[in-house]
């Protein structure tokens, strides 16, 4: 177990910084590089889940002591910070150029979610906090870009580029496990429903084969669609400020 330093708490804006500034810590002068280790990770997150990526496991997956994997990364923590940061390395892929700010902020969450649901063991990882590694922050200036490129100030404009990431991260932790997509899961919700008293669910007893039905796309495509509109109504606000 490696001894724990002082030090910023991984994932902050003063641990990036402090990071940016230490030597390289002898990393080019071995075979096994930080690299390395975060790809054996992504691979032991996506087979395993959050439970599986441990030092340990990660240790015997590349053929080493975790004293090796120590000389790159401190800990545990330090390691899902910077794992989380490259997964969402998803700011590279350009949205159509013929799109409005909301068809391209439309595009990228769609995008972005999809990225998560091939992935859950990154999006069960994600507190929504981390947003201040390079990756991330290659994602917050796009959509600094889009939003005040339509019209809001910087601060307005951070705080929907926040939002828009909260609510697709949220999105997909709500429904990680469930998928009404399966006829059993959707047969057994509908029976659920039906089975209810319905001077206490009144709703939920009458409308039970419809709301069986309601997948986690439907819910995202919903809420996605009612952030847009607000922020529509953030952007014709902000406009009328400056006349």
């Amino acid at each position: 177990m490696a001894a724990e330093t002082a030090g910023p708490k991984p994932g902050t804006a003063a641990w990036w910084l402090a990071r940016e500034d230490e030597p390289a810590r002898q990393r080019r002068r071995r075979s096994l590089t930080l690299e390395a280790i975060l790809d054996a990770s992504m691979t032991l997150l996506d087979t395993g889940g959050a439970a599986a990526l441990t030092m340990r496991n990660l240790a015997e997956a590349l053929g080493c002591t975790q004293a090796s994997l120590y000389r790159h990364v401190r800990n545990r923590e330090e390691l899902v910070t910077l794992l989380v940061d490259r997964a969402l390395d998803v700011a590279s892929s350009a949205p159509p150029e013929d799109a409005d700010w909301a068809g391209k902020a439309a595009w990228s969450a769609r995008l972005f979610r999809e990225h998560l649901l091939r992935h859950p063991g990154v999006a069960s990882l994600l507190r929504g906090t981390e947003r201040l590694g390079p990756n991330s922050l290659a994602g917050v200036q796009y959509s600094l870009e889009l939003f005040i490129g339509a019209g809001l100030g910087p601060r307005l404009a951070s705080a929907a580029s926040s939002a828009l990431a909260t609510f697709v991260i949220g999105s997909v932790h709500f429904n990680l496990g469930l998928d009404v997509s399966d006829s059993e899961e959707s047969r057994h919700r509908r029976l659920l429903y039906r089975s209810r008293d319905a001077s206490a669910l009144p709703l939920l007893v009458e409308h039970a084969d419809v709301l069986s039905e309601v997948g986690s796309d439907d819910v995202f495509e919903a809420g996605l669609t009612a952030l847009l509109t607000g922020f529509r109504v953030l952007i014709e606000r902000e406009g009328g400020t400056r006349d």
